[in-house]
């Protein structure tokens, strides 16, 4: 059954990626990103639910708060955040809206993968290179508000060791204060139980009960100090993790 499961995700993924992702892909290159962004989320979010369901065999939860459901087709603007556990984050988010986000260079680097995600608007960053995140942060914000689209990044900068959101006083906070003084709302995603999709070898855990909250927008407006603005923003990012985690079950993020 294990190796039935191994064998199932190694086909379903690649075949997915040429047949699902790599059409819209190519028919959206001569368009603007506005434009690109109408043909591929779709596919993106299918992708995703595919990978979950069939690759993983996963369950799957879906909470939102989120003022619409508008989003799942268009990006809607703001800055989208979320803690970070493992690389099934990027299918569940994307199974639940698709904003294109600031990613880790080498994630770039996976063939068809990475360049369907450069069309897709995915802003690729060198965390070790000050110059690469100078040119990021630049990028987000034209892309913010100059284009009105959103933006999704993780604040933690990577995978939690532990699988559980770090506090707010160790995320990086650059782009939460920028939302803050550019009265650009933040939109909390909580993510749970994705650690325990893959083991440390790469392999699938099937059957895996896993489990993703985008929150109520977070405005600026509301708050005196762009310090209360981040608490508040990355407290909801805990808040919602433990509340999945204490309906879900602890053992989903062993």
């Amino acid at each position: 059954m294990w190796l039935f499961v191994q064998i199932k995700a190694v086909l379903i993924t690649p075949l997915t990626l040429l047949f699902v992702l790599f059409p819209p892909a190519i028919v959206a290159i001569p368009f603007s990103l506005q434009r690109r962004l109408k043909i591929v989320c779709p596919a993106w979010g299918l992708f995703s639910r595919i990978l979950l369901r069939y690759a993983a065999e996963a369950k799957v939860d879906i909470h939102r708060d989120f003022r619409s459901n508008s989003f799942r087709t268009t990006p809607a603007y703001g800055l989208y955040i979320a803690n970070h556990q493992s690389y099934a984050d990027i299918p569940l988010i994307l199974s639940a809206f698709q904003v294109p986000p600031i990613m880790k260079k080498e994630v770039m680097y996976i063939p068809i993968f990475g360049w369907i995600g450069w069309i897709s608007g995915a802003m690729p960053v060198s965390r070790s290179r000050y110059d690469s995140r100078r040119k990021v942060f630049a990028q987000t914000k034209q892309r913010i508000l100059c284009d009105r689209i959103g933006v999704q990044v993780y604040p933690e900068g990577t995978r939690s060791k532990d699988a559980t959101p770090k506090s707010v006083k160790e995320v990086k906070r650059t782009l939460m204060v920028f939302a803050y003084m550019e009265k650009i709302p933040v939109i909390p995603t909580s993510i749970y139980g994705t650690r325990g999709v893959l083991s440390k070898y790469g392999t699938i855990n099937p059957g895996r009960h896993i489990g993703i909250t985008v929150h109520k927008e977070i405005d600026p407006k509301d708050f005196a100090t762009a310090n209360e603005f981040c608490d508040a923003c990355w407290g909801k990012v805990i808040e919602g993790h433990d509340q999945m985690k204490a309906e879900l079950g602890p053992l989903n993020e062993s």
